[in-house]
């Protein structure tokens, strides 16, 4: 280890508290050596006690604008003795001060997400910052083992974690070889940039040259698109032995017109990647399914329903068939009353009866 390394300094450090993992600080020594002399510009979103502003400015001697940005009020309090060294606080995601971010440096060569380390968050703050990462510049997103976790909106097999984003960031590398009709590179991603409530032009993921994964890192590297592509192919050498006719190759470009179509390949032509379409299915599914845990207790309470009025029904049948026989009763008692002897002799009475009625009335 050197006197000057990035490790080095951390080890010796004894002001503000930074907070880095062992590897973050070896990769780094290999990832940002080529600007330690530049006039760089950095931003670092998350930077809590403020400690890593005061080392990089000792591992970045020249830095022209370093940058670090917080959402924890608590932060506005940090001071720095490097005239160069800028604290922000506030919601890196979040337009205002975004814009102050930018006032205070249009373009960066370094961006590093060391935030909130949800999603959410970590694919936005993609999505705004890397446009502003100046050509060869490099943008890096800590402590994506938190991908991994429900709380931080992740988890192993989760299609819209950071994790996911930064995978489909590889196919997007490589759009040149899809053999589809695609109109861009931004269909693939259409997805999770929604589920999330974000967006990023076409033309800043065609600027993409790289993209390295380490242990809870990702390492993105910005090279204007026309350099980006396979280019020329380089035939070195002139003795054929096994297959001939290479020589005629060198220096021709590769082209999406050299691309077999994939139109009829169903892992090239699906709607959505893999394991978004396995998560629509399944709540499909699970939609599918509380509808007819629904429909069944429905039915149920109409098998129930049916029940009570069937017996209802019966109850009113069985009344009806009970009043019937009251009412055949009375007929016959009736019957047999204007049949009887007794009826026949006081109808002249009855007849009396009536005709007073009328005449009184």
């Amino acid at each position: 280890m050197t006197t000057d390394s990035l490790r080095h300094l951390y080890d010796v450090h004894t002001g503000k508290v930074s907070d880095k993992w062992e590897i973050y600080l070896e990769e780094y020594g290999r990832i940002l050596d080529p600007y330690r002399e530049k006039s760089v510009r950095l931003l670092e979103i998350g930077i809590q006690n403020g400690g890593s502003l005061e080392i990089w400015p000792k591992y970045f001697p020249n830095a022209s604008k370093l940058v670090g940005c917080d959402i924890n009020p608590d932060c506005a309090a940090l001071r720095y003795v490097d005239p160069n060294t800028r604290v922000i606080v506030g919601d890196a995601n979040a337009i205002e001060t975004y814009a102050t971010i930018i006032n205070e440096s249009a373009t960066f060569d370094i961006i590093i997400d060391d935030g909130s380390h949800s999603s959410g968050d970590i694919i936005k703050s993609f999505c705004l910052y890397f446009p502003v990462l100046a050509q060869g510049g490099t943008f890096i997103a800590e402590d994506l083992h938190c991908s991994y976790w429900k709380d931080f909106e992740g988890g192993l097999f989760d299609p819209y974690s950071s994790i996911s984003f930064f995978k489909l960031l590889i196919d997007i590398l490589n759009f040149e070889h899809w053999g589809v009709d695609t109109p861009d590179r931004l269909g693939l991603l259409n997805g999770i940039l929604s589920h999330h409530g974000c967006t990023i032009q076409p033309g800043s993921l065609s600027e993409i040259r790289s993209i390295e994964f380490i242990n809870s890192i990702c390492v993105i590297r910005k090279q204007p698109e026309a350099s980006n592509a396979l280019g020329q192919r380089i035939v070195a050498g002139d003795e054929e032995l096994v297959i001939q006719g290479h020589g005629s190759l060198h220096q021709t470009r590769y082209s999406r017109q050299d691309v077999p179509p994939q139109a009829n390949n169903p892992w090239s032509t699906r709607s959505a990647p893999p394991a978004e379409s396995v998560l629509r299915t399944e709540q499909s599914l699970h939609a599918a399914e509380v509808a007819l845990l629904d429909r069944d207790k429905k039915i149920r309470e109409n098998t129930k329903e049916i029940g009570r009025m069937s017996k209802l029904a019966q109850d009113l049948q069985d009344a009806l068939r009970m009043q019937q026989g009251r009412a055949d009763a009375a007929e016959e008692v009736n019957a047999a009353l204007l049949r009887s002897k007794s009826w026949r002799l006081t109808t002249p009475l009855r007849q009396i009866a009536a005709l007073c009625r009328r005449i009184f009335k």
